[in-house]
């Protein structure tokens, strides 16, 4: 091995280990830090590793279609709005949201993407991923370290709204940067991510749908400057590159579809069994999806979604009254002894279901085990 390589995989391991040391370490707060981190690093990164490749002769157009495509996305996103309707911003940029949250963001983004074009630029596969791992931590820690997750709810939030996102960008910011150079990602995270301290007011839409467009604007952005800008191939090659675009397809199609689903902003969800309390229909650990309630005709046996204190509750309709000009519905856990308290209207009602996928949820109890206090 020539000392370019031992230079270049000693620089990758250092900042992989660095940034995953990082992740475990309680902070007040992760962004400043991983800002403070990663610009010595990126300097050094730069001074150390010295081979330059030329990107191609279509930066510019693809940095002016990565631009548009930014551009185009926060102007639906905010159109979404009147769909969703909209709050105002409490993040609108000020003096002290400048200084802890534009500016980090703005190094983190900056310092990130040089790293990687000279890193990509040196073609090492080892090097490579190693420089995807360290990206997708960075993104991570720019929400929050692990040290700081003390929920079940915390650590899924930490998952959806950016484990998931930042692995389906760095892999569009892998191949943007190893064709075009940097800028190109520079402009587009940069445009995606500061509207949402520029913009006074911003769409009422849920952070898991939100989550689920940030997994798919990535793909299209990477697909997009495929279908443009890439060269044909021999035949072979080709064949093995479609059945990777069809793999990434499907697992994106995949995660979206989760993402939905747990959103609760479609027609359909998903909620994970959490008691026993309908053992023998529906078990602990079991996955049921559920079709959100507009006034549907509701029968006595039927399984329906309710709300009890703001906690969604899966029990069975076992009686319905008629009072006056008020429907009440009375509900009950196939294993319990004795009915729910009181009475559901359907203002409570949020769905109904008859699908459940055996098992599937137990993950999601076990890491809320884990994660809950001790006494």
């Amino acid at each position: 091995m020539n000392k370019d390589k031992r230079v270049l995989y000693a620089v990758s391991f250092t900042i992989f280990a660095a940034l995953l040391w990082l992740l475990f370490v309680p902070m007040k707060s992760s962004r400043i830090t991983t800002a403070i981190l990663l610009l010595p690093i990126a300097a050094l990164t730069r001074l150390l590793i010295r081979k330059r490749t030329s990107p191609s002769v279509h930066k510019r157009e693809v940095l002016l279609v990565v631009s548009l495509v930014g551009i185009l996305f926060v102007v639906l996103l905010h159109m979404s709005g009147l769909y969703f309707g909209y709050y105002r911003n409490p993040y609108f940029v000020n003096t002290a949201v400048l200084l802890k949250y534009i500016l980090p963001l703005t190094a983190i983004i900056g310092a990130t993407e040089l790293i990687r074009a000279t890193i990509l630029a040196q073609k090492s596969k080892l090097a490579s991923f190693l420089c995807f791992l360290s990206c997708v931590l960075i993104e991570t820690l720019a929400v929050s370290s692990i040290a700081r997750i003390t929920s079940i709810n915390r650590f899924m939030d930490v998952v959806g709204l950016a484990l998931l996102p930042a692995i389906s960008a760095n892999i569009s910011y892998h191949y943007l940067s190893k064709n075009f150079g940097m800028l190109p990602n520079i402009a587009f995270r940069w445009i995606t991510t500061m509207y949402a301290y520029l913009l006074p007011t911003l769409p009422s839409m849920s952070d898991a749908l939100l989550s689920c467009i940030e997994i798919l604007l990535p793909i299209f952005l990477m697909a997009l400057i495929l279908a443009m800008y890439e060269k044909k191939k021999k035949f072979a090659r080709h064949k093995e590159t479609a059945l990777g675009r069809v793999t990434v397809v499907i697992t994106t199609v995949i995660i979206v579809a989760m993402a939905m689903l747990i959103s609760c902003q479609f027609r359909f969800g998903a909620i994970v069994i959490a008691t026993e309390s309908m053992t023998g229909e529906l078990n602990k650990g079991d996955m049921i999806i559920y079709e959100r309630y507009d006034d549907q005709p509701i029968l006595e046996g039927q399984i329906i979604v309710f709300l009890d204190d703001k906690s969604k509750i899966v029990h069975r309709v076992v009686k319905i009254d008629r009072v006056g000009g008020e429907t009440r519905y009375y509900t009950k856990g196939d294993a319990n002894t004795t009915l729910d308290v009181g009475y559901r209207t359907e203002e409570d009602i949020f769905g109904l279901t008859d699908v459940k996928v055996a098992y599937v949820g137990y993950p999601t109890l076990w890491l809320r085990e884990m994660l809950k206090p001790r006494p």
